[in-house]
């Protein structure tokens, strides 16, 4: 690699963590909406009354949630997501796998509210 090249590499590689840098806070913001809305879920009669109707939820943000965690600097996040998504698949499957997902569920939101926390709207 010339030097040329390499000036030219760690000027995009600038760009790119500032352009990062810029797009965490409305990502944390995302989140925070996420969280809230499955904490109420998680907390509320709807977990009890259409299970379903809530794994599905957990399911659904879960899979939004894995896609974007890891390109926005987050793989904690990516890979606790993508661990939810598959336990609450597995539990959509086989009920009998309900302690598992919800476990699941629940560390991928404790990792959701310590970004949201470090990036306050």
């Amino acid at each position: 690699m010339t030097a040329m090249q390499a000036a030219r590499n760690a000027a995009y590689a600038e760009l790119f963590a500032a352009k990062l840098a810029e797009m965490r806070p409305g990502f944390a913001a995302t989140l925070a909406r996420r969280l809230t809305r499955m904490e109420q879920v998680r907390d509320s009669d709807v977990l009890l009354s259409s299970p379903a109707q809530a794994m599905d939820l957990f399911r659904h943000y879960a899979h939004k949630t894995a896609g974007m965690a890891a390109t926005m600097g987050f793989p904690e996040l990516g890979e606790l997501s993508f661990a939810a998504e598959a336990a609450v698949t597995r539990y959509m499957e086989n009920p009998a796998h309900l302690a598992a997902a919800l476990d699941a569920v629940d560390d991928m939101l404790g990792e959701m509210a310590l970004i949201v926390h470090d990036y306050p709207a």
